[in-house]
């Protein structure tokens, strides 16, 4: 059988008490340095204190400020459901002012722009709309990217209707929604008296068109049409 040699015990003994004492003289260092810190020590505990309460405050703050705009905004629905436009045009704004910077502002403006486009309003509209619609990125920009063409196209702006709808066009991951713009900006071209350039987005939206798809017939007629015209 072997036996452990008693120097290596003594090893083990030696390094785990070089180990404790390390330890026991960092602790009093440290416990030196806390006397002679007090004061820095207590700013420290303040500040720790003060961003922390800071903190759960603002998470507070936050949340009831994201509950009361929810809340507003149903009510808004609501005068809408009523066709009351205007009452509802009037809290919107105010929605605006007040819930800027939440989650629901994006909502607000779409709402509203749509609103003024209903009453003829697009100058309104295109001020509601342009901070979301301009360089759209997410769904609810898509959608405001769409009524913004509109009202440049009750504008009578027709350059940069159709660039909004290009726009879309470009950026948009889902099929209706490139189709609905390609085709908008085509009418566009098509009324411009740009048969060629309407042409040319018709068939852009066929080459991403199946086959088989019902709505060919349709693209393919009104590109028959053009040529004709011309």
């Amino acid at each position: 059988m072997s036996q452990r040699h008693p120097g290596a015990r003594r090893t083990r003994r030696e390094s785990q008490g070089n180990a404790d004492d390390a330890f026991i003289a960092r602790v009093l260092d440290f416990s030196k340095w806390a006397s002679g810190n007090q004061q820095a020590l207590t700013v420290i505990a303040v500040i720790a204190a003060i961003l922390l309460a800071g903190g759960l405050y603002y998470r507070s703050y936050r949340s009831q400020l994201y509950e009361q705009a929810a809340q507003q905004l149903e009510t808004i629905y609501q005068s809408i459901g009523i066709n009351d436009t205007e009452g509802a045009k009037g809290e919107l704004a105010t929605f605006l002012d007040r819930f800027g910077g939440t989650p629901y502002e994006g909502e607000a403006r779409l709402v509203l722009g749509e609103l003024y486009l209903d009453t003829g309003e697009p100058q309104q509209a295109l001020a509601v709309l342009e901070p979301l619609g301009s360089s759209p990125s997410d769904p609810i920009d898509f959608q405001a990217a769409a009524l913004l063409a509109a009202a440049y196209e009750q504008e009578e702006r027709w350059s940069e209707a159709e660039a909004t709808y290009l726009r879309i066009a470009d950026r948009s991951e889902l099929d209706f929604q490139v189709r609905d713009a390609l085709t908008a900006a085509a009418r566009i071209r098509q009324e411009q008296g740009d048969g060629p350039g309407a042409v040319e987005l018709y068939e852009r939206v066929l080459s991403d068109m199946d086959e088989n798809a019902p709505e060919r017939g349709m693209y393919e007629m009104r590109i028959q049409e053009i040529r004709s015209a011309t």
